[in-house]
């Protein structure tokens, strides 16, 4: 038997929480989810045509990390006071044990430097440096002394993609200290004749050996705490998702770009990635935009045919649904009641391929193969296949996602059948999808979706809008307590 039918149907829904928690077991509906709303978890091309993900961060992104910088500055001067020693000078005058004992900084502020970097000005730096000198002239003079600054610092800090090691790395770019104010206390008013002696030279290392620190951690330590975050997602019993660099940082007039590749369960796919094109919607701290092909390796590598098989009754299409028992079909299906009357049905849904996902201008589109058995008394009365194409928008409030489906269409195609010929295909698979795949699928999307990063960061003013092959999440952001404790410890880190 080979019969051919289309047919749609509309439907609406909403979806908020939690569906990443159930196991393979329902991976069908769970992923379908995931697939479709993944989306929750960038000028001119910065990536190459290989570009999957790109992190775009906007000027007032770089204005809400100078607030955040500002609650921590008492983190980093308890840290980093006592953690900076300057060199010994010797000369007329030998300064040694120089070590700095106290720190204020004022609220940093950041800005893009045009195919550079991103430069952090922090002016009216406060400094108090503690230390031993001793005089060697006609007659030795030993003592200690303070030293007290206020000077403005610049430092401008770059950013590659280290692809040996599949990060990004950060690279220091430029530094420079001035003084407003310089002062040396010998802590003895008799010798301050001294200090002419060698109070350029303290200046200088002083410059020095803070541009020096600050060159360090641009180099190793933070290069350190980078390699520490995981660049690689865990699904739980499916696979693995693996983040790297696909081109160097893109530093633009008030916008820094990081465009990624992503890899899933390490196995390679019968289609390509096409790049991304697009460019950051102005008036956001921070958007992400994501590939279909990102989506599509996920769904190859954990949803290849028999992965998602669904069985109705169930929790959404209960037994007690009139489509359960032949006495629906007396009229549209007279040799199935014929030769089962008043007999309960079960309907056996199975994807018959991996389903894949495209982004177009302001829609969604899943293409999800699948075949449905009808099944009486244990055995098969009728096998479809069917082509569902399932269409919509999607909306992020706080850390989770909603959306809306629009539409769902249907391509069928009879198999099998065993009750004898059936003259309307296309209504009975309308009615079949109508009132169990569509129920199926509306509450599982009502079951929602949670941002992994919701503990971490929660998304505010959102925007997400399906662009020609990628989508455009973009919003501003307010972290968490986790979050502020987690930057806290790379403070310390960095610092320590």
């Amino acid at each position: 038997v080979s019969t051919q039918s289309t047919g749609s149907s509309g439907i609406n829904a909403e979806y908020g929480k939690q569906w990443y928690q159930r196991r393979v077991r329902d991976t069908g509906p769970n992923m379908i989810l995931f697939l479709v709303l993944c989306l929750g978890t960038v000028s001119a091309n910065v990536g190459t045509d290989k570009e999957s993900l790109r992190l775009s961060i906007g000027q007032s992104g770089l204005d809400f990390a100078s607030d955040v910088s500002a609650h921590m500055l008492s983190e980093l001067e308890k840290f980093a006071a006592g953690g900076l020693n300057l060199p010994d000078i010797r000369g007329d005058v030998d300064i040694t044990g120089l070590r700095l004992s106290g720190l204020h900084l004022e609220k940093p502020v950041l800005s893009v430097i045009p195919n550079t970097g991103l430069n952090v000005k922090t002016p009216g730096v406060e400094l108090q440096v503690r230390g031993n000198w001793r005089y060697n002239g006609w007659i030795a003079v030993t003592g200690s002394l303070t030293l007290t600054s206020k000077l403005d610092l610049s430092v401008t800090a770059g950013a590659y993609a280290d692809m040996v090691n599949k990060r990004f790395a950060t690279v220091p770019k430029g530094c420079s200290v001035s003084y407003r104010s310089f002062s040396i206390d010998l802590n003895n008013a008799f010798y301050s004749w001294i200090v002419s002696f060698f109070e350029d030279t303290v200046k200088s290392e002083i410059k020095k050996s803070v541009c020096n620190e600050i060159s360090g951690v641009l180099r190793t330590t933070l290069n350190g705490v980078i390699a520490s975050i995981p660049h690689e997602i865990d699904i739980p019993n499916v696979m693995s998702v693996k983040f790297g660099p696909d081109a160097n940082p893109a530093f633009s007039k008030n916008q820094i770009d990081l465009p990624a590749q992503v890899s899933a369960g390490g196995q390679s796919f019968p289609f390509q990635p096409t790049g991304i094109s697009g460019a950051m919607l102005p008036g956001y701290m921070a958007c992400i935009l994501l590939s279909d092909y990102t989506l599509n390796t996920a769904s190859f590598a954990a949803l290849q045919a028999g992965k998602i098989v669904e069985r109705l009754p169930n929790q959404w299409v209960t037994a007690s649904n009139p489509l359960m028992n032949t006495a629906y079909y007396q009229t549209i299906l007279p040799g199935l009641y014929s030769a089962h009357p008043d007999t309960a049905i079960t309907y056996k849904v199975t994807n018959t391929r991996y389903p894949t996902i495209q982004f177009l201008h302001q829609n969604i589109m899943l293409h999800l193969p699948v075949n449905v058995v009808l099944e009486v008394a244990g055995s098969k009365a009728i096998t479809a296949s069917v082509t569902l194409g399932v269409s919509g928008v999607v909306k992020v409030n706080g850390g989770d996602i909603t959306a809306s489906v629009t539409n769902i269409t249907h391509v069928s195609k009879l198999l099998d059948t065993k009750v004898g010929p059936i003259s309307d295909l296309e209504s009975l698979m309308d009615t079949i999808i109508e009132n169990t795949v569509e129920p199926m699928v509306n509450n599982v999307l009502n079951k929602g979706f949670t941002l992994p990063i919701k503990d971490w960061v929660l998304l505010k003013k959102t925007s997400v809008t399906a662009q020609q092959d990628y989508l455009e999440v973009c919003g501003d952001v307010e972290l968490t307590d986790k979050s502020l404790a987690e930057i806290k410890k790379i403070i310390a880190q960095l610092v320590g």
